[in-house]
């Protein structure tokens, strides 16, 4: 029994694998119009996912020293994709946040594959549709009770 659900996790990884491959040739525009370097990027990523940070959680985030991070920063906030505001807590620390720009840009880059998602999605029929659907909701409930 359990080697039927080893192999069914080792298919549905690769599926998903396959899946990505595919999504990902017919997505490079937004993602090959940047003008980030790749640490700029995985900054802007992280100030997001957390909804602010400052210059030493960056840091410790991208596995720099501070100093390295300025530069970074400095850039980003030259783009206006993210901003420095003093901490109300704190007024010797800043506090960085991404701007509308920088939350557009990344929105558009997750949603770079989309479109194509769901034209091949429309080619599915209604089953195969419910049972993804279904599937999918599961994957996302024990996503969310393991966070």
């Amino acid at each position: 029994m359990e080697t039927d659900k080893a192999q069914l996790i080792a298919e549905i990884r690769r599926l998903q694998q396959q899946i990505t491959y595919v999504m990902g040739q017919y997505a490079p525009g937004a993602w090959m119009e940047l003008d980030l370097t790749i640490a700029q990027l995985k900054s802007l990523f992280f100030i997001e996912f957390g909804g602010s940070s400052n210059l030493s959680q960056l840091a410790t985030a991208l596995g720099v020293t501070p100093p390295s991070v300025t530069g970074i920063v400095e850039n980003l906030v030259e783009e206006g994709l993210v901003s420095r505001n003093t901490n109300p807590e704190n007024r010797r620390m800043l506090l960085l946040h991404v701007t509308d720009k920088g939350k557009t840009l990344l929105a558009k880059l997750r949603e770079s594959g989309l479109g194509r998602m769901s034209d091949i999605l429309n080619q599915m029929n209604k089953e195969d549709l419910t049972a993804l659907a279904q599937g999918l909701a599961a994957v996302a409930r024990i996503a969310m009770l393991s966070q």
